[in-house]
C-alpha cells in the first residue's frame, strides 16, 4: 500500500485548522454529519434536499452535502 505524505512548511503544527474545523477542512459531509455539524435532524435534511433548498452530490449510493451548500443553505435560513 502506498502513502501520501503531506509536505510540511514552516510552522504548520496543523493544531490550527483542526481547531477550527473538527473534520479537518473536508470539502463534504455525509447526511449524518452534517446533522450532528448543523443540529438540524437527519429528517429535516433529506425534506430540504428534496424540496431542493439544499444541494447536494450523489456519489454512488450516498448522498453527500458539500461545505459550500451547506454554508449557503444555511446563510439563506437566517
Amino acid at each position: 500500500m502506498r502513502r501520501v505524505c503531506r509536505r510540511r512548511l514552516p510552522g504548520d503544527d496543523g493544531a490550527a485548522a483542526a481547531s477550527q474545523d473538527p473534520h479537518g477542512g473536508r470539502l463534504a459531509y455525509s447526511v449524518d454529519e452534517a446533522s450532528r455539524l448543523t443540529g438540524l435532524s437527519r429528517d429535516l435534511l433529506y425534506d430540504e434536499m428534496r424540496c431542493g433548498n439544499l444541494a447536494s452530490v450523489k456519489v454512488g449510493r450516498r448522498r453527500l452535502i458539500t461545505r459550500q451548500h451547506l454554508q449557503q443553505f444555511l446563510g439563506s435560513a437566517s
